[in-house]
C-alpha cells in the first residue's frame, strides 16, 4: 500500500527526461509531496499567450531554440477576444471536481535539486466534496488544503517529468504529458501533450505560485477534441445574436455582434446561419492559425527528434495548486 503523504504544490500532468533538451537522464530524488491543483489557466489575450508558453524547439527539430512556443495557446486567446469564455469554463469544471489533477513533486529540497520530478494523475472521490450541497453555486471546497482524494481509475500512468531545481525555479523535460482542460462547459477534455517540458517557480513546502506546463498536440487530438469542443461554444453565440432570419443583416444577426463575426468566418458550405465542425476544420484561416508549429517526439520519447517539417501543435498553460492526501510512492 502507497504511503498517504501530505503537503502542497503546483498544477496537472506528468512526463519523463532531463531539462538540457533529453540528452541525459535524471532520475528525481528524495520525498515525495502530494498537492491538488486550485487553479489552471489559459490564455485569454497573446501577452498569456507567451507567458503561459515555452520553448520546445524549433519547427523541424526539438532541440531548443529560444523561442517561446504556445500556437494553440494564442488561438485559445483570439477566441476570448471575440467572446468565448475559455477561462469561465474551465474556473467553474475545477471548482466543481469535473477537473480534479493531482500533482506528486519528488526532490529533496525545493530551493535547490539536481534531481526533481513532477508528475500527475486524475483524481476522484474528494473530502470535502467540492461542493456543499446542489445549491452551492461557489463549490471549492476540496481545493482550501489537506483535502483527500483517490486516484481515478482512468488516470494515466506517465512517468515523472525530471528536471533541476536552481534558485527556487524547476524547470523540467521533455517528456510525455497528459492533461485535462475544458473548453466552453464544465466536461474535461483529456489531451496528450508531446515533448513537453514545465516551469515552476516560487516552490515552497506550502505549494507552487507559478507553474507552466507546455507541449506539442496531435493533430489527431485537435480534430477530435479541442476542434468539437471549440464548436459546442459558438452555437450559443449565434443563439444569442442572430435570429436566423435575413434582414435587415444577413441570418438577423445584430451588427458587429459576435454572431456575425463567427458567421461571417465559418459559415461557407452550405451558408445556412449554422457552423458545423467540418467547416471550422476546412476554414482556410483556422488551417493557417492551427497548422502544426513543432517538431515532436509523438511516441512519447525523451529523445530529440528530427522532421522534415512540423508535426505537431504547441500549447502551454499556467496554474497553481496547494497540499492534498492521496497514495504516493515511497521515496
Amino acid at each position: 500500500m502507497a504511503q498517504i503523504r501530505l503537503l502542497a504544490l503546483p498544477l496537472l500532468l506528468v512526463a519523463c527526461g532531463g531539462d538540457d533538451g533529453g540528452n541525459s537522464v535524471i532520475v528525481p530524488e528524495g520525498m515525495h509531496t502530494g498537492m491538488v491543483v486550485k487553479e489552471v489557466k489559459v490564455p485569454t489575450n497573446s501577452t498569456q499567450a507567451r507567458e503561459f508558453g515555452l520553448d520546445l524547439g524549433a519547427s523541424k527539430s526539438s532541440k531548443l531554440d529560444g523561442t517561446v512556443d504556445n500556437q494553440l495557446g494564442m488561438v485559445l486567446g483570439t477566441l476570448a477576444g471575440q467572446g468565448f469564455d475559455v477561462q469561465g469554463g474551465i474556473d467553474q469544471a475545477v471548482a466543481s471536481g469535473d477537473i480534479i489533477l493531482l500533482v506528486d513533486f519528488q526532490t529533496k529540497d525545493f530551493a535547490a535539486s539536481s534531481a526533481a520530478g513532477i508528475s500527475v494523475k486524475l483524481g476522484a472521490n474528494p473530502q470535502p466534496p467540492a461542493c456543499a450541497d446542489a445549491n452551492d453555486m461557489t463549490c471549492g471546497k476540496h481545493l482550501a488544503g489537506g483535502a483527500t482524494f483517490t486516484v481515478a481509475a482512468n488516470s494515466p500512468n506517465n512517468a515523472a517529468l525530471a528536471g533541476k531545481i536552481v534558485g527556487n525555479t524547476f524547470t523540467g523535460g521533455p517528456g510525455k504529458i497528459t492533461l485535462q482542460i475544458s473548453l466552453g462547459g464544465t466536461e474535461p477534455i483529456t489531451l496528450d501533450l508531446y515533448s513537453a517540458r514545465a516551469k515552476a517557480s516560487g516552490i515552497s513546502a506550502t505549494g507552487i505560485t507559478n507553474l507552466v506546463f507546455a507541449g506539442a498536440l496531435t493533430k489527431a487530438d485537435l480534430d477530435s477534441k479541442v476542434i468539437p469542443a471549440i464548436h459546442g461554444q459558438l452555437g450559443p453565440l449565434i443563439t444569442r445574436d442572430c435570429t436566423g432570419t435575413a434582414p435587415p443583416e444577413p441570418c438577423g444577426c445584430a451588427a458587429n455582434s459576435t454572431g456575425k463575426t463567427i458567421l461571417d468566418l465559418f459559415d461557407t458550405n452550405p451558408k445556412d446561419c449554422t457552423v458545423s465542425v467540418a467547416e471550422i476544420q476546412t476554414n482556410t484561416l483556422i488551417q493557417s492559425l492551427l497548422s502544426p508549429d513543432v517538431c515532436a517526439q509523438t511516441d512519447g520519447s525523451t529523445k530529440d527528434a528530427t522532421c522534415d517539417a512540423p508535426n505537431a501543435l504547441s500549447l502551454g498553460i499556467a496554474g497553481s495548486a496547494i497540499n492534498a492526501m492521496f497514495p504516493l510512492p515511497a521515496e
